[in-house]
């Protein structure tokens, strides 16, 4: 696939590499881990493989070879040979099929899979007559937070308005962290923190009063209060709002933190299963 127009942090991505914090590197990744591997699942690809992201504007890519691709995540209008496609669904494309943007119609950022035809020359864009789309992934459901080490610092008062206020998410946040608006919360202490381990989808009380949500580029350590963390299997959701945008946090338990992600992973893994099946048949089909 051969960039012809530059995009807005158009990048490669894969799943966070775990593991090198203590050397002072981040695990990184996509930042919507669910549309990545998602994605990946629809092309049949290993869900750790590396698939494009894309803010808006996006750019324009055209394939070199006959190609699978698969485009989830946000719905920014995608087209092929100015050809509006859909979301979550395979498509075959051959050699010369551009990848367009059009639009911002909802959500932040896409993933774009693809997979090399090598046995099959493919004539004309063909889009498999099966899809996968799950139905929370750009829900406004509020975000489920755990308590963290921190909670306590602060005051009641403020314990109430995390979790009951919208806060809206500031222009100035990025890959690193969402900052988020609303009337500064209050501590109900004033002691220092040593820097301690953070990790992806930790709230950090800043100095102002105000929180900032830790994304994929996230630092290694932080000197301010944790007072809770995203929880993993609602990181995802986060990814896709962006500035302009309100959310509203809720509280939930280990358990069903766990229980979640367990969910979300295996239906991916289902995903992949049956979508490899399905390709499988189709090629047995056609010779």
């Amino acid at each position: 696939m051969k960039n012809t127009k530059k995009g807005l942090f158009d990048s490669l991505q894969s799943l966070p590499i775990f593991g090198l914090q203590h050397q002072g590197i981040p695990p990184g990744g996509g930042m919507d881990t669910f549309s990545l591997q998602l994605a990946n699942a629809l092309v049949g690809n290993d869900l750790y493989d590396k698939v494009l992201e894309m803010h808006f504007p996006a750019g324009v890519y055209e394939f070199e070879t006959s190609t699978l691709v698969a485009i989830c995540g946000a719905d920014f209008s995608a087209h092929l040979d100015e050809v509006p496609v859909p979301l979550n669904q395979p498509i075959k494309v051959p050699p010369g099929t551009i990848l367009s943007c059009k639009k911002p119609v909802s959500g932040m950022r896409v993933y774009v899979a693809t997979r090399e035809l090598k046995d099959e020359q493919v004539s004309r864009i063909k889009i498999m007559p099966w899809s996968m789309a799950p139905e929370n992934v750009l829900s406004n459901d509020p975000i489920r937070i755990l308590c963290g080490r921190e909670w306590d610092h602060l005051k009641a008062c403020s314990q109430q308005t995390l979790l009951s206020k919208d806060f809206a998410i500031s222009a100035i946040s990025n890959r690193m962290g969402y900052q988020l608006i609303q009337a500064p919360l209050k501590t109900a202490s004033a002691t220092p923190l040593l820097s301690s381990a953070v990790t992806a989808g930790t709230i950090q009380l800043l100095p102002s009063g105000q929180l900032v949500v830790l994304m994929a580029a996230h630092q290694t350590t932080g000197g301010y209060p944790r007072v809770a963390h995203v929880i993993s299997a609602d990181l995802p959701r986060l990814a896709q709002m962006g500035p302009k945008e309100s959310l509203r946090f809720t509280l939930t338990d280990p358990m069903t933190a766990e229980y979640e992600w367990i969910f979300q992973q295996n239906y991916l893994q289902q995903v992949r299963n049956v979508c490899a099946l399905k390709l499988s048949q189709h090629r047995f089909d056609h010779h």
